[in-house]
């Protein structure tokens, strides 16, 4: 699911500075965080995870349709605000 709503990121077409501000990051470090996510061993760090959740709840709101949502990601909307709030709470109880 992370991987599918940071593609949604780096396929738009709107450019880099509006990637910037759904996500943080421009198109071509999206697209290296998806690399990342693709490994097998994949460590992140803070800033890369921010990515990550700006991801899964940006585009929550970019595409406001639930069945458009499951059709583009896969999976619901819902799911996507739940791995979103596990990632704050993975990282708030980490080391």
């Amino acid at each position: 699911m992370i991987r599918e709503t940071l593609k949604f990121h780096a396929d738009r077409l709107d450019g880099d500075r509006a990637s910037i501000v759904r996500i943080g990051v421009d198109r071509a470090s999206a697209a290296r965080i998806i690399e990342k996510i693709r490994g097998e061993s994949a460590e992140f760090q803070l800033s890369e995870i921010h990515v990550l959740f700006a991801a899964l709840i940006s585009t929550s709101v970019w595409i406001p349709s639930e069945e458009a949502f499951h059709e583009r990601i896969g999976f619901f909307r819902e799911h996507a605000f739940a791995l979103a709030g596990g990632l704050v709470k993975a990282v708030d109880g980490a080391p």
